[in-house]
C-alpha cells in the first residue's frame, strides 16, 4: 500500500534516506584504500585530527624557520629532519585522506622510516655532544 498522509511519507522518505546513506557509504568504502575510509569518519573524530594537525602545523613551521638558518647540504642533522617533517605531513595528509600514503601498512612504514632517522639523528647529536 502506498503512503497516504504526509506522517507516512515522511517515515518512507526517512527510511529511503537511511538505506542511501548505507549503500553509497559501502560502494565508496568497499575496494577503496586506507585513505580513502579516513575521510568517513565520524565528524568528532574529524574535528580532533584537524586540531592535531593544526597544532603539527604550527610546530613544523617553528622548525622551518629554525631549519632555514643552516645549510642543509652538509648538516645530516637538518636533512634528517626536514626528512622526517615530510614524512610526518605525508601521514597527517593520510589521515585526511590526501597524499601519496594509501594504506596503513604505507602509514607504519613511513613511521618505521621515521623512528630510523631519529635513531640516526640521536647518534649524530651525540656524536656533537661529546666534542
Amino acid at each position: 500500500a502506498f503512503p497516504q498522509t504526509p506522517e507516512e511519507l515522511e517515515d518512507v522518505s526517512d527510511l529511503e534516506d537511511e538505506h542511501d546513506a548505507r549503500s553509497r557509504t559501502s560502494v565508496q568504502t568497499e575496494g577503496k584504500t586506507d585513505r580513502a575510509k579516513m575521510t568517513q569518519l565520524p565528524e568528532a573524530e574529524k574535528e580532533k585530527i584537524a586540531e592535531q594537525v593544526a597544532d603539527f602545523k604550527k610546530v613544523k613551521s617553528k622548525l622551518d624557520a629554525e631549519i632555514e638558518i643552516w645549510d642543509d647540504t652538509s648538516n645530516d642533522i637538518i636533512v634528517l629532519a626536514k626528512r622526517m617533517c615530510v614524512i610526518m605531513m605525508e601521514m597527517t595528509d593520510f589521515t585526511r585522506g590526501r597524499g601519496p600514503l594509501k594504506h596503513t601498512s604505507d602509514v607504519i612504514n613511513a613511521a618505521k622510516v621515521i623512528s630510523e632517522s631519529g635513531s640516526r639523528m640521536d647518534v649524530l647529536a651525540r656524536l656533537i655532544a661529546d666534542q
